[in-house]
């Protein structure tokens, strides 16, 4: 059974936690702080612009609640993994739909049958 590696951002503290296994999924050492500009550097470079339109969508006011994507990264022995995140966007209870936090979790998976980015 594949391990799941699961992901917090707090954007009211600026707070964000990777676990363990998305760590080890990633290719980074446990120590390392769960930042966005490390996970970018995980990413298969042919991904990132896909990953960075997901990864930005908290941040529209039309920020879809839910949203999958399937990405490479790449370790620094220079193997590549195939992850499937989910994420679920968390809003404020007012009528602003501020995007106040992201909770998900990622898996690794094989070469996906064919790359879509649902946003």
């Amino acid at each position: 059974m594949n391990e799941i590696g699961l992901f917090d951002v707090n954007f009211d503290t600026g707070k964000s936690y990777w676990s363990f296994e998305l760590k080890r999924m990633l290719g980074v050492r446990h120590d390392v702080p769960a930042q966005f500009h490390l996970l970018l550097q995980c990413i298969h470079p042919d991904d990132r612009r896909a990953f960075g339109r997901s990864a930005m969508q908290p941040f529209r006011t039309d920020c879809p609640r839910h949203s999958s994507i399937d990405f490479r990264v790449v370790h620094d022995d220079g193997r590549v993994h195939w992850l499937h995140m989910e994420r679920r966007a968390i809003v404020r209870e007012d009528d602003s739909k501020d995007v106040v936090r992201i909770v998900g979790f990622a898996l690794e998976i094989g070469a996906p049958a064919r790359l879509s980015y649902a946003v």
